[in-house]
């Protein structure tokens, strides 16, 4: 997804203009008429937002201004037009806020890093010369990771001895350089497939290059992603072949670094000349060998010598509005840079004037030299010079009969690919689009896992507190004690007009920022809080809803059940009337059913035999019978006299005996 940055001072809404090809390429804009739908934050900033900054992965959304920074999830996207929550009016989205940098920092560039494994970390460079990493975590706070500076910090104290600052040592902009290895020495002897068996993400490196407004380029080096190690070295400043008394100007504004093998630097000028370089190894003499690592501004932070240097092969002047002649005075103004990273070889200028595309034909040859295609034998294997860069002034907005002061910014800038449109906020508020042929165009889609971390996070500015500072003033205005002297009216006057500038000034002023600052809470909050109302009684609806679709679900389950049931008897019933029916048996069936008669056939034998058998019981018991009978009638019974008379004559016979 291509690099937006849109601005607005007016309304803290995002409104999602109803553009896009891809669920990644929506363009966002602010207080565009006939909006798709409309973002609001939960804590809307209470700093002047300049800058929109969304990541790779299009699931946040950096709103930074000079004061703070305010990281705001994206919702999901789903629907016919992959618009955000189906295409809903209003969403609302959560957004941490935080502006820790003190009174007198202020936010110069913010970027996300490249490297982060979940697209969750956020480079911020500040004016006093320092580097800030926060680790944004999807719907937490972002917590400070690592912070280091690059240069020495600007001193408050008036002086009129020239700070440095208004020498041009400031840091203005950074970019991120081609990634590298931490330790190439390692796989010098590898083939690829070794190096990428071996390989680690954390032995990858994304060098940072930083500009200065004297046109000097710092190159920062260190895996800055991980918190165990320590701060990264910082290096410079580079080199730059052929020298020039100027340094190649003194009033630099924006840095660009295009990711090419190797990478072509570009750096803009305030005054429209833009400067195309290729960063490679130094070439040093005998006499430099003993060149070692040096502190030029004592224990605070310390320049290593570097080992990289640029090399500039082509100046290029953009027009900065029309009409103008070599004898009229030229409009100066920031250039803000801006790279298609699906065609490397241009990148779009947006300015005060318009839009500037530059397409490089320094890119085609490298790429050709790296692949060798050129004949190395013919003297012709090194990219030529003759072929200049092509400038496209794409938008004006500025003459030379504009007024000086009159302000004409491109409010915002966005890319959309297949096709190649580019689309611009101006500062009338109108979004205008052109048609950009692109024929190098290939999709990149990465799924984002987040990574939750516990640690502490960054506490933001209460509202009060916000307010107690506007409210802050450096001259106050004491009760008057002059005493019986009368005054004159020379002296009244100048008195009153002394006080009353002070209430204007000091008093009338703040007071009214302040009541616009409350003004503009009020009025996001009250949006807040009808949004959650509005929210509240759809989530009562469709909780409503949902129980009466569930007790609904519930009746015809119960319903279908019972039919399932009855369908399923039925059925049971109608296949074993099928195969009780079923003419045709297979041999087992055949088998078994000749088994089965044998078996009917046998116990048919049984019974038979068995009745018999009952039949012969039945006769053995009635003989039993009638002999039984017959011995009891055989018996015979003798009287009482016959007993005595039979036992008077065993005696008889006994004694005899």
């Amino acid at each position: 997804m291509s690099q937006r940055f849109l601005r607005y001072t007016i309304s803290p809404r995002v409104l999602i203009l109803p553009v896009g090809r891809y669920p990644e390429n929506a363009s966002i804009a602010f207080l565009i008429r006939n909006p798709r739908g409309t973002l609001l934050p939960t804590d809307s900033p209470i700093f002047e937002v300049t800058n929109v900054l969304i990541n790779e992965t299009a699931t946040q959304l950096a709103l930074w201004g000079r004061l703070g920074i305010a990281i705001m999830k994206l919702p999901k996207r789903w629907g016919k037009d992959a618009v955000y929550e189906g295409g809903k009016k209003e969403i609302l989205c959560m957004n941490h806020n935080f502006g820790d940098f003190g009174a007198t920092t202020e936010i110069q560039r913010t970027r996300w890093h490249p490297g982060s494994t979940n697209d969750s970390h956020l480079l911020v460079l500040t004016s006093e010369n320092s580097f800030r990493l926060y680790e944004c975590d999807l719907g937490d706070a972002p917590r400070l990771v690592k912070c280091w500076k690059v240069g020495r910090a600007p001193s408050s104290s008036p002086s009129k001895i020239p700070d440095f600052t208004s020498l041009g040592e400031t840091a203005v902009d950074f970019d991120f350089a081609t990634p590298t290895l931490r330790k190439p020495e390692m796989f010098v002897d590898k083939n690829t497939d070794e190096i990428k068996e071996t390989i680690d993400w954390n032995q990858i490196e994304w060098p940072i290059l930083v500009l200065r407004g004297n046109g000097e380029v710092l190159i920062v080096r260190g895996n800055v992603l991980l918190e165990n190690c320590e701060n990264p070295v910082v290096l410079g400043s580079l080199s730059m072949y052929p020298s020039t008394d100027d340094n190649y100007g003194i009033d630099s504004c924006s840095i660009m670094c295009l990711q090419t093998t190797p990478p072509i630097v570009v750096v803009a000028m305030c005054t429209g000349k833009i400067y195309h370089a290729i960063l490679l190894r130094e070439i040093l003499d005998d006499d430099d060998d003993d060149r070692k690592t040096w502190s030029q501004y004592g224990s605070n932070y310390s320049l290593h010598t570097p080992d990289d240097a640029l090399y500039v092969y082509e100046c290029v002047e953009l027009e900065l509005g029309l009409l103008f002649t070599d004898d009229d005075k030229k409009y100066n103004c920031p250039i803000h840079l801006h790279c298609d990273k699906d065609n490397k070889s241009r990148y779009f200028c947006s300015h005060n004037a318009g839009i500037h595309m530059v397409s490089l034909s320094m890119v085609s040859q490298l790429e050709e030299l790296i692949h060798g295609k050129y004949i190395y034998n013919s003297g012709n294997y090194l990219p030529s010079l003759l072929n200049q860069s092509v400038l496209q002034y794409l938008f004006s907005t500025r003459t030379k009969h504009t007024n000086v002061d009159e302000a004409t910014p491109i409010l915002g800038f966005g890319l959309l690919q297949e096709p190649c449109v580019l689309i611009a906020l101006l500062h009338t508020g109108v979004v205008i689009d052109l048609s950009v042929i692109d024929l190098y165009y290939l999709p990149r889609i990465e799924q984002l896992e987040p990574v939750m971390n516990t640690a502490k996070k960054v506490n933001k500015e209460p509202f009060d507190v916000y307010i107690k500072k506007l409210l802050r003033r450096d001259v106050s205005q004491p009760i008057t004690k002059i005493g019986s002297r009368s005054m004159s009216l020379s002296e009244s006057l100048e008195l009153l007009y002394h006080a009353t500038n002070i209430f204007r000034t000091q008093h009338f002023v703040r007071h009214d920022k302040v009541r616009e600052e409350i003004s503009k809470k009020v009025r996001a909050l009250k949006a807040l809080k009808s949004h959650l109302l509005k929210e509240l009684d759809t989530l009562m609806e469709t909780k409503k809803e949902l129980r009466q679709t569930a007790e609904r679900l519930a009746e015809r389950y119960e319903d279908i059940n019972d039919k399932q049931k009855e369908l399923a008897r039925r059925a049971e019933e109608v296949l074993r009337l099928v195969n009780y029916k079923e003419p045709l048996m297979t041999s087992i069936e055949r088998a078994e059913a000749e088994e089965l008669k044998k078996m009917d056939m046998k116990i048919h034998d049984m019974q038979i035999r068995l009745e018999q058998l009952k039949k012969k019981s039945a006769q053995q018991t009635v003989h039993t019978n009638g002999t039984e009978f017959n011995e009891k009638r055989k018996e015979i019974v003798f009287t009482h006299n016959q007993e005595e008379a039979a036992k008077e004559n065993l005696c008889h016979m006994y004694v005899q005996l």
